[in-house]
């Protein structure tokens, strides 16, 4: 290749980039204008003209990044699972004994749900749509899905570590003990959403319990129930299983 076929190829390159960068960041505009109407509106009332119109771009172009209300709505679900994904795999880069990975990765998920629930309303309507059988052609669909079961992976591992270092009780499969786990949290979180959130929702104001309280005891509980004896007795079962940032 001669010295102009090469300045000529890494030109090419260099525009190639730019405007992929380019298609990214007109991607992220949509995507987060529609997050903030979610917020305004709820995901019920979102619509593509108000989304169109929120990203200064036409309704053309917002068509030709994603093919629906649904596209668009998977969309926001696989950025949202991507950086929470993120979060728990940084859980598993920490030193520290399995049982307090296990936590940590419950804190994480609780802490992104309250600090971005429209993240949360777009996950839940991907659920939604498995359950029932109701969907379209999505690029981000499979994503999720591959996100979903990434973190999944995380608490998976996290526990094989705290049965290997004698944190966790051994007799558990740790597929199984992980799946409970990733639905009682699952529960708990969607609580935690609904408290946050929906006005009618007024549970736990007329139990008099406080969110934080409830989920520091949550996880007491957890802790116990999965903890190898020895374990149990190195804690202080309030600071061990204390979170930060969930109010």
């Amino acid at each position: 290749m001669t010295l102009i076929q090469k300045m000529t190829s890494g030109h090419k390159m260099g525009i190639s980039e730019r405007k992929e960068r380019e298609k990214e960041q007109k991607r992220s505009l949509m995507l987060e204008a529609a997050e903030a109407l979610i917020l305004e509106k709820g995901l019920d009332n979102l619509n593509m003209t108000e989304v169109a119109d929120r990203a200064e771009v036409s309704k053309g172009s917002l068509y030709q990044y994603f093919e629906s209300k649904t596209d668009l709505v998977l969309g926001i679900c696989d950025k949202a699972t991507g950086l929470l994904t993120k979060e728990i795999q940084k859980v598993l880069t920490q030193d520290k004994p399995g049982i307090e990975l296990v936590h940590m990765i419950g804190s994480t998920f609780m802490s992104f749900v309250t600090q971005h629930p429209e993240y949360f309303r777009a996950m839940k309507f991907h659920d939604n749509l498995k359950e029932t059988s109701d969907l379209e052609d999505s690029t981000f669909l499979d994503s999720c899905s591959t996100n979903m079961q990434s973190s999944f992976t995380c608490m998976v591992r996290a526990i094989q570590i705290g049965m290997q270092d004698g944190s966790i009780n051994s007799s558990y499969d740790p597929k199984e003990l992980a799946l409970i786990l990733w639905a009682t949290s699952h529960g708990m979180v969607s609580m935690a959403y609904q408290h946050q959130n929906t006005q009618h929702f007024n549970l736990l104001n007329e139990l008099g319990i406080n969110l934080k309280s409830l989920f520091e005891n949550f996880m007491k509980m957890i802790g116990c129930g999965i903890a190898t004896e020895a374990q149990k007795g190195n804690y202080d079962s309030q600071s061990f299983f204390e979170t930060n940032g969930t109010n």
